[in-house]
Parts: C-alpha cells; structure tokens; sequence
C-alpha cells in the first residue's frame, strides 16, 4: 500500500531534526501503534488519504501528550464492568502475589467487602510481602482501628492520607484529598473508579447501589501505575516511602498505555490537559461518562466545542444521587445541564440520566481510538484541588469496549432534553441554581489555597519579586553612601 509509505516519509521528514537517539525507540513504536490503529482492517471504508491525515494529526497529538506522563507499548488492559467483577479479579491478584501488595483508596469502609480485603491484606503480610494501604483520612473515616493495629501489628504499613488530627501529619488545607483509586501487586495494577465500599459490589459483594468501571493493567505500564502510588506516599508526608520497582515484561500483542496523573501541589495537570487536549482532537465522537457532572470553564468549553465542529457528543451521567437526604449533586448537576443543553444543538448532543443507580464510572473514548479510565470527576474538586489519576489507552479494540460500555448503559437510561419541565419550573430552578452556587463556592481557591499556580498569580508574584528586588538593591546602595555630601 502507498499509504503507509507515504507516512513514513513524513514521519521522517518531521522528526529528522527534533528526534535524539533515545527517543528513536518510542518513536518507532509509537509509529508502529499508528500503522496498526489506522488500518483497512479496523477502518473499512475510509480512504488512503482519510487515513494518513488522520494517522498524522494523531501521532502529533500522542507525541504532544508524551511530555505529560510516563508511556509505554507492549500493556495489556482489561475492562472490569462491575464490582463483583472488579473485587474478584483484585482479591485472586493480591493471593497470587509473592512481593509486594500496593493499596490505594479513597474510601475503605467498614463493611464485609473492606473486611474480606482486610484479611487478603493481612493475609499478604503474614506471607512476608511487602503491603502498604494508603486511605484517606475523610473518605475512609469509618475504617476500623482493630483492623489498622492487626495490620501494622504484621508488618504492613498503614498510611492516612492529610488526617486532621495530630497536626503534625496534616499536610494541607481540609479540602486537599487523595482520591486516587491504584493497587500494584507484583507485575498486575488495577486502576480506575472504584472504591473499596459495599454500595460498589453486587451480589457477592455489595449492596449494588454504585455502577462502575475498572481496569487491570499489565505489562510496563505497571511500573509507572507504581510511581503515582510513590507520589502519593510523599504527599502523604514521606513517613511511608518505597521504592522504584523493576519494569514487568511486555505483554504481545500490547497496546499503547500512559499513566497520567493530578497534583496541583507539584504543578501537575497532565491528566486534565490531555483529556480537554483529546476532546479538541476529536473528528467524529466524545463518548463520556462521568460522576458529579458540574466540569470548570476549561473542560465546559472544551465540551461545548465538539459540536461546533460538527463531532457527536455522548454523555452518560447519574440520574441517581450519592447525597443523603438532599440530593445537592443533582441539583446542582441539573443546573448545569440546563445551560449547556440550551446551548448545543441538541442533533449533535445527547445526555442520558442513568437511574437505575448512581453512576460512578469515569471513562471517556474519543473518535474510537483514544480512551480514558481512572477517578478523574468532571468537576472543580477533581480538577483543581484532588490527587487524582488516570489511564490513557490508544488502541482501537479497547476504544470500542469502553464505546459499547457507554452505548449499553446509555441504551438502560433516559435521555434529557432542554425542553423537560424540570429545566423550567421556577422553584426548581432556584433550588438548582442555588445547589450550583454552593458547589461552585466550594471549590474556589479562596478556600483551601492550593492553586497558586495560575498564570495570574504567577505574574503578580514575579512584579512583587522584581519590586522588592529592586528597592532592596536600592537601599543597600544608599545606605552605605554615609559620609558623601
């Protein structure tokens, strides 16, 4: 075929000059994932030329997200639908493990489910792994203290994350929260939405109240799953440290994976740029779905600007809410919808309301090819203020896994339209407006301080910096000028 050819000249062409010789190996397997993505097989009636531009514009975009986070071919990732589905999979993982059992959550209850992970945790240290369970100090505030001095009693590491009490290992405003979802056990990781809490689990596990999504990630990837769990540990205080650990063997046929991630107290935003990055790339589809759906200005406009392109948009939101008594996130996600959908043409958007129960799922795909999963919300708390952490897959066989998870669940829910009553009866659109102020207020920066590295803040730093500089150099001058008339 002329096509690939073609590619590959330009391919050349372009990198000829930026390109050192240790980037030469990523390259070529970032090349070869191109080639494999954007073939006859996986686009049957696309033309040469359709396909080379888009193989152009999506190695420049992929090679622009590199500089975001670690990457690596050779992974293998599974979807894990459910929590007795995902529960499974990370108990048989944490038996099977002979080295070390990495636990990251944001909330660990105090139910049979966290009970049943207790004894595999304490079960592990008993065998001589390495186990650290690293929780946060609000979501998992009903974690119980028998089970915290049994596990550090055989050698495992508890660690809480930003904890109120004693001060000394509070290490940020109330607000800052790990809300990452990670478990590293030996060469397997699980990452995604899921916490270690009975209203995620079904049958087996749970009271079946939260629908989410997970995945099992395998392969070198694993290695930099590893050190966002690392990060996490420093932020925690740095009493818990652990090392690098070795980089697990590629798995054939392997796919495309990049860990991302979120920590506004080290400047990293790298997950929330690639997914607004990714969703202005997209040609064809965004296929988003999403928890607590009330996103800041940059991901809103990203959103908005999808159907200005003439792109479909797909949102799959919780019709259900996770607040009790007063369901303040649906207000204040109905408010929102309100606006948005009044200002979309609704041929091009479509937003389903899940209600069979709250959706907790966070997962995107973008033109079929290019998909997210991790415990990123679409709101201020995950943008700006949360620990946070994501899986990126470019691979065309797992985009449509995730596409069929949102289309069936989308299929199972009720679609909304600006023309609904509840977007227009007064009493309800003060209720909304005022739940969204509330949320909104929340998470201003006036609250917690965190994000002091806006461009703003950034710029009044370095006049004051300038200023002070000069007047001192001033003063030092004048002042040892004494005896000169």
């Amino acid at each position: 075929m002329g096509s690939p050819t073609r590619f590959g000249r330009w391919l050349r062409d372009a990198l000829q000059s930026t390109a050192g010789p240790n980037d030469q190996d990523g390259i070529d397997e970032l090349h070869s994932c191109i080639e494999a993505t954007f073939s006859h097989r996986n686009f049957p009636d696309e033309s040469d030329d359709n396909l080379r531009q888009r193989k152009q514009r999506w190695f420049e975009l992929l090679r622009k997200f590199q500089k975001y986070g670690h990457f690596s071919t050779g992974n293998r990732v599974t979807v894990l639908e459910g929590g007795d589905q995902c529960f499974r999979a990370m108990l048989q993982a944490i038996a099977m493990a002979e080295t070390r059992v990495w636990c990251e959550s944001y909330i660990f209850d105090n139910s049979f489910l966290a009970e049943t992970f207790f004894t595999a945790l304490r079960d592990a240290a008993l065998r001589g792994l390495d186990v650290v369970l690293l929780v946060d100090y609000i979501g998992s505030f009903s974690l119980r203290n028998d089970w915290v001095r049994e596990l550090r009693s055989v050698g495992a590491d508890v660690v809480f994350f930003n904890p109120v009490l004693p001060s000394s290992y509070c290490v940020g405003p109330l607000s800052f929260r790990d809300h990452r979802k990670i478990m590293v056990c030996d060469d397997v990781g699980f990452c995604g939405g899921m916490n270690i809490q009975e209203e995620v689990g079904e049958e087996e596990f749970g009271t079946s109240r939260f629908y989410d999504v997970h995945s099992k990630l395998e392969g070198p990837c694993v290695a930099d799953l590893a050190e966002v769990f690392r990060d996490s540990l420093r932020e925690a205080g740095g009493r818990v440290m652990r090392n690098s650990i070795e980089i697990p063997a590629r798995k054939e046929p392997g796919v495309y994976v990049q860990i991302l991630q979120s920590n506004v107290r080290r400047r990293r935003r790298t997950l929330q740029k690639v997914i607004s990055k990714s969703i202005d790339a997209a040609d064809e589809s965004v296929l988003l779905t999403t928890a607590y759906f009330f996103p800041p200005g940059f991901l809103k406009n990203a959103l908005l600007r999808v159907p200005a392109r003439g792109a479909r948009l797909s949102l799959l939101l919780s019709g259900s809410s996770d607040f009790y008594p007063l369901p303040g996130d649906l207000l204040a996600q109905t408010h929102f919808l309100r606006n948005f959908l009044r200002d979309t043409p609704s041929q091009q958007v479509k937003v389903h309301l899940y209600g069979h129960r709250h959706m907790h799922a966070k997962h995107m795909c973008v033109d079929g090819v290019f998909s997210t999963i991790g415990s990123f919300n679409f709101d201020l708390y995950s943008a700006r203020r949360n620990l946070e952490v994501g899986v990126a897959v470019f691979d065309r066989d797992f985009a449509l896994k995730m596409q069929n998870l949102h289309l069936k669940r989308a299929a199972e829910s009720r679609q909304t339209f600006y023309s609904d009553s509840m977007y227009h009866q007064p009493w309800v659109r003060c209720a909304c407006a005022l739940a969204f102020g509330l949320v909104r207020l929340s998470g201003r920066n006036v609250f917690d301080g965190l994000d002091c590295f806006q461009r703003k803040w950034l710029l009044r730093k370095a006049s004051l910096t300038f200023l002070l500089e000069e007047q001192s150099a001033q003063f030092i001058a004048t002042s040892m000028m004494w005896g000169l008339e």
